[in-house]
């Protein structure tokens, strides 16, 4: 019995969507690669099967369905990890997209959890971490009411700095991707931040004032804390 031949990965995708009877060009769009590297894979798939032709390549297969069977196409069982690597023509964005959104779930999820028994946290007396700051920013992801302490907002914000940065040298629309998810707790921590120095939420306006809004702002998130008790801290949300 004639040994199958031995596919990488970016092979096994061309010849998945050659199967479901896609153009080089479809086939490009769909890979997100150029139409020259595609004709690259199907010259190696054509060596590799002994065709000459989409065609013949095609009845071949249909005549193998045990090798179909079993290679199980899109999938590698026998590539090891460097190959994969070395086929991989880019990030895949939309497996990025969603595993950015499961684990920002699961992160949300087990942080909720755990806020439920530290109630009282928002004290300004109590000293707070990087990691506290994080989880209870997160957990608090859309609440504009309530304090937060210049500790929780500013280590929060370092962090999305951080994160940002990380991911946008990695890929750009990820980036965005990122932004956009964590720019509504931010926002909420910064509406907090500024309950806690005596300051109407509504101040986050001056955001959309260019360059000399972000100063303003960043001024404001930078005072200190009032006294709770104070009259001061009575201002309308």
């Amino acid at each position: 019995m004639q040994q199958s031949p031995r596919l990488s990965n970016r092979e096994r995708e061309t010849l998945q969507l050659l199967l479901e009877g896609k153009s080089n060009k479809l086939i490009a769009l769909d890979m997100k690669v150029s139409e020259r590297t595609i004709e690259f894979h199907l010259k190696n798939i054509y060596s590799k099967f002994q065709v000459n032709s989409r065609m013949e390549l095609v009845l071949k297969l249909k005549n193998d369905m045990n090798w179909l069977e079993s290679e199980k196409l899109g999938y590698s069982t026998v590539a090891d990890k460097r190959i994969l690597a070395e086929n991989d023509d880019g990030l895949n964005l939309r497996n990025w997209v969603t595993s950015l959104r499961e684990a920002v779930f699961r992160i949300g999820k087990e942080l909720k959890m755990k806020v439920s028994s530290n109630s009282n946290t928002d004290n300004e007396t109590s000293p707070i971490t990087f990691y506290e700051s994080i989880r209870k920013c997160l957990t608090k992801y859309a609440e504009f009411h309530g304090r937060a302490s210049r500790p929780e907002f500013w280590w929060f914000a370092l962090f999305i700095v951080i994160c940002l940065s990380a991911i946008t040298l990695l890929n750009e629309t990820i980036g965005e991707v990122f932004l956009l998810a964590t720019l509504l707790p931010l926002l909420a921590a910064g509406s907090r931040r500024l309950h806690d120095c005596g300051k109407s939420a509504w101040q986050l306006l001056y955001l959309l004032v260019p360059v000399a809004g972000v100063f303003i702002v960043g001024v404001l998130w930078a005072l200190p804390s009032i006294d709770p008790l104070s009259e001061e801290d009575t201002l309308p949300a």
